[in-house]
């Protein structure tokens, strides 16, 4: 009789234990490092690209002056508000390689941190964001490079 309660017992938990829900993948946030604008200088400085994920617009006004600069928004405006770049990971894609050693900037620090994630949860190994962003980089009074308008005819 009691190899027969044992043998219940042990097929009721093994019902119960295959109909609980399973998860495959981890919930948790990939693991982003976030540094400052003097670490962000001295790893460009080491031959780090910097991407900055702000508009064109912005990037146009002034961006950090460095070897290696890229400009890829991470949001768009559109009528409907902003949203995420449908071809941030494929433009990203088409200028670095996932073992590239890549810095993420934007005005403060917020849009670069969350395409920062991005990239780490896409593959990319060596993902920096740099912390503070344009106005930090400004305010230290480092390196801005603008770019030059084209006038028009009717502005001259």
């Amino acid at each position: 009789m009691d190899s027969l309660h044992v043998l219940r017992s042990f097929l009721l938990l093994f019902i119960v234990f295959n109909h609980l829900p399973r998860t495959t993948t981890s919930m948790s946030e990939p693991k982003v490092i976030t540094i400052d604008v003097n670490q962000a200088q001295k790893l460009l400085d080491s031959g780090y690209t910097f991407l900055d994920v702000r508009t064109v617009e912005e990037f146009k006004k002034g961006h950090v002056d460095s070897e290696n600069v890229f400009n890829v928004p991470y949001w768009l405006y559109t009528p409907q508000g902003q949203e995420i770049n449908p071809n941030f990971l494929k433009h990203v894609s088409s200028l670095c390689n996932q073992t590239d050693h890549l810095i993420l900037g934007c005005k403060s620090g917020v849009r670069s941190l969350h395409a920062t994630k991005f990239l780490v949860s896409s593959g990319f190994k060596t993902v920096r964001n740099m912390d503070g962003g344009y106005i930090a980089w400004v305010n230290k009074r480092f390196p801005v490079k603008v770019e030059h308008k084209e006038l028009k005819y009717d502005e001259l």
